[in-house]
């Protein structure tokens, strides 16, 4: 089959995932890899795609991660990832000359779906799951209502029967937006509403949910101020990288030493989340401040907004969101990372949310209500209340709003801008990595001495070592240069030369270059280092550099 690019036209499941991202490889094998780097709780490939020149040293260079796929039910995220590869390779192939050279000097690696079992649990019309498809805790029972598709027709969707201890009420014709009970609406008009499904273990009198069956949420199952953890139902897992998914994302990022900025796509709300996730936060107040630039940088010209999580993106001011990736790859490995989440299902209804987090533990029913009106009028975004005879509860309406794309996701006629909404944020951020030119020079003394001087600088917008966090814990190694001679004689200097860490042009703008009226060179390191040497006799050197995240090369001098 010929390839095709991915331009957000449909929601693919798991295995059509695979096969595109096989077809991309296969049809650019210069320019792309797919290699499997853990296998999920089912036996699923965790797929991780390599962009870049292929011809040199990949994993050498200074990189991007992207993922997408951490929660089961968040599609766009997936979709994101293919749209963001399929245009970068589009861009090539159209004769983008200075993406070609980036992608000789950079690498990108894209893990398209961190939980496909529960990715093609929720695209095949099972209840909706946070993320894998981990069986439930030994010893708790599980009695109630459990999601499921009773009808048939490969949608779970609501439930509804009248009852006069109903909480809901129903005003619009077609029964897709819900209102609270008041005291003076009439018993007959009010509802029991939750989702399609059938009672397990009912002792025939008692209408209560069952424990989530799957209840695991692996973006609290991380290595960053882990503890137990429940909210909505769901667990952090059993310990750090307890599940086998999240283990194998920490794997791969950490074989991979040159990674400097990561983006993890999630929906929803049209934000981008940014540290600190607590207060006091370990980072120190510089990569805060480079962090946030970069971020409002990276949103320009999108509709999203950025979030400090800490205190503007809180679920429950009293209980602190842990275990995140985003929040481990930075304050554990050191490397800035951002959760973008995509699509706003307000935004599009034409509402406005200030503290959208906020929103899911204290909903305005009000808001949420015009919302879903305005969503419900898509075409296809509602399933007409159907009377069934329920096994359990006798005679029931099955119908209303299709939630996985409408609110979770947008329905299929805007996921190509929002996918490329989430290009943009991508793009801009594989331009913020960090950049070494390095130079060497040969000076001849006399007739047997030449002075060999190399000179290293940072172009990009990133430090070398992607944040000072990463130089004080230890995560990202100082750019250290070594000498090897051939035929001649190292007389001055230490073979092996330890060059710290560079600036990028970014630190400079939230330092030293902060105040256009008081702008000034740093006052330590900067962005320019060297080292010299003095070599006698004739032969060859070759002066080997390792920046640590920002990469590493190697220059030969012939005497």
């Amino acid at each position: 089959m010929a390839f095709l690019p991915y331009t957000g036209n449909a929601y693919l499941d798991y295995p059509e995932v695979q096969a595109w991202c096989a077809q991309a490889a296969e049809a650019y094998p210069n320019l792309l890899t797919v290699s499997t780097v853990g296998t999920s709780r089912h036996g699923r490939p965790l797929l991780l795609l390599t962009l870049g020149d292929q011809s040199g040293d990949v994993m050498g260079r200074p990189a991007l991660w992207i993922d997408g796929g951490t929660h089961a039910s968040e599609w766009t995220g997936v979709m994101a990832c293919l749209f963001a590869v399929s245009r970068w390779l589009e861009q090539v192939e159209a004769g983008d000359e200075d993406l070609r050279a980036w992608l000789q000097e950079h690498t990108i690696y894209v893990l398209p779906c961190v939980s496909p079992d529960g990715f093609q649990y929720t695209l095949e019309g099972k209840p909706v799951v946070r993320s894998s498809l981990r069986p439930p805790r030994d010893g708790r029972p599980r009695v109630g209502l459990e999601p499921c598709d009773i009808t048939g027709n490969g949608v779970v969707s609501l439930m509804r029967w009248r009852h006069a201890a109903g909480p809901w009420v129903f005003d619009d014709p077609a029964g897709v937006r819900m209102r609270h009970r008041r005291l003076d609406d009439d018993p007959e008009d009010c509802w029991m509403v939750t989702q399609e499904g059938r009672l397990i273990g009912w002792d025939g009198v008692r209408w209560v949910s069952a424990p989530l069956e799957h209840g695991v949420d692996l973006n609290r199952n991380f290595p960053v101020r882990w503890q137990p953890f429940s909210m909505f139902g769901q667990d952090s897992g059993a310990y750090p990288l307890s599940e086998p998914e999240s283990r194998a994302v920490v794997e791969a990022f950490t074989e991979r030493p040159t990674i400097s900025a990561v983006l993890s796509n999630h929906t929803y709300t049209g934000a981008l989340l940014c540290q600190p996730y607590r207060e006091p936060s370990p980072l120190p107040a510089s990569d805060l401040k480079l962090m946030k630039g970069l971020a409002d940088d990276a949103v320009r010209g999108t509709t999203y907004r950025v979030y400090k999580v800490h205190p503007e993106f809180v679920y429950d001011p009293s209980q602190p969101i842990i275990g995140v990736w985003a929040d481990a790859a930075t304050t554990t490995f050191g490397v800035p990372a951002y959760t973008l989440e995509l699509w706003d299902p307000y935004g599009a209804a034409g509402e406005t949310v200030e503290n959208p987090a906020r929103l899911f533990a204290e909903p305005d029913v009000e808001l949420v209500g015009r919302m879903v009106e305005a969503l419900g009028a898509e075409e296809g975004a509602s399933l007409p209340w159907t009377e069934v005879d329920h096994p359990e509860l006798g005679p029931v309406e099955v119908g209303g709003l299709r939630y996985l794309t409408t609110v979770r996701n947008p329905p299929l006629r805007l996921l190509p801008a929002e996918c490329a909404q989430g290009f943009t944020v991508a793009d801009r951020l594989r331009r913020a990595l960090p950049r070494l030119r390095v130079d060497v020079e040969v000076e001849r003394l006399d007739d047997h001495t030449h002075r060999v001087r190399l000179v290293v600088e940072n172009v990009g917008f990133l430090p070398s070592s992607a944040l000072l966090h990463g130089e004080v814990g230890g995560t990202a190694p100082p750019i250290v240069a070594t000498l090897t001679e051939k035929g001649c004689e190292l007389i001055e200097g230490d073979r092996v030369r330890n060059l710290g860490w560079l600036d990028g042009w970014g630190s400079l703008q939230y330092g030293s270059a902060a105040h256009p009226v008081y702008p000034s060179l740093p006052a330590e390191r900067g962005v320019r280092t060297g080292a010299s040497w003095l070599v006698r006799g004739s032969g060859s050197l070759v002066v080997r550099w390792d920046g640590g995240r920002a990469g590493r090369g190697d220059v030969a001098v012939v005497l």
